[in-house]
């Protein structure tokens, strides 16, 4: 008999999330517990940002239901990738009447994940701002806007900060999650690369969310123009060929 944490038959809520392929932003259905999806338009393989073991995270018998024990997992993982799972719960759950808010969110998620490995930074920072700017930015209903021209909502910057005090994410952090955060709100620019890889996320984000209809010296000149890192940069000359 297997363990009813563990059965999908015992699950409640939604057993399957749909998230978009970091690479060309179509949407791949992914089971909760499942470690990675990958997309049948392009192929590419990513891990799911938002894994829910259950009680197999706590359980003495987790290796012998699994096969692994989820804690050794997570901690070979980097706690960045914890708190980004938790945080993402917590997105879930405080907009699971918006997926499409939800939608936006994973995808900018997965451009951070990428470009902060890339680039540098504090993941813990990065992740945790391109998460919570993505619902703010989602819900001012200008989210066709570059992030550095939308205002973020003071309750849920309020919210998120609360959010990060209970996911134990210390205060130096915090601070600095804000900070980005309000950057955006007033449209004021850094120099930080955790707030240039979060503006990247979103551009990104919404440039695979689009049909481009223009050329592509068009394309070139709107990537020199709206992204600030090589990565980002990279990464959207990829997509006007996917």
């Amino acid at each position: 008999m297997k363990c009813p944490g563990q059965d999908r038959r015992y699950w409640k809520g939604n057993a399957v999330i749909e998230i978009p392929c970091p690479e060309c932003g179509n949407a791949v259905e992914i089971f909760r517990d499942e470690s990675s999806g990958r997309c049948r338009r392009c192929g590419h393989k990513f891990l799911n940002p938002g894994t829910d073991l259950g009680c197999a995270q706590w359980c003495s018998l987790a290796n012998e239901c699994l096969g692994f024990t989820p804690q050794r997992e997570l901690a070979s993982d980097g706690t960045e990738s914890a708190l980004a799972a938790r945080l993402i719960q917590w997105v879930e759950q405080e907009f699971k009447s918006d997926p499409a808010c939800i939608a936006h969110e994973l995808r900018v998620f997965q451009y951070a994940k990428e470009l902060v490995k890339n680039e540098g930074g504090d993941p813990r920072v990065v992740l945790s701002a391109a998460l919570l700017l993505a619902t703010s930015v989602h819900n001012t209903g200008n989210a066709e806007n570059p992030p550095e021209q939308c205002a973020c909502r003071s309750e849920t910057t309020a919210k998120a900060r609360e959010a990060l005090k209970h996911m134990r994410l210390d205060e130096a952090a915090i601070q600095r999650v804000c900070q980005i955060l309000e950057s955006c709100r007033k449209g004021e620019d850094s120099d930080a690369i955790e707030f240039q890889i979060v503006c990247d996320s979103q551009s990104l984000a919404k440039l695979a969310a689009e049909q481009f209809m223009g050329t592509p010296s068009e394309w070139e000149n709107m990537i020199r123009t709206s992204l600030r890192t090589e990565t980002a940069k990279n990464k959207a000359r990829g997509l006007l060929h996917t």
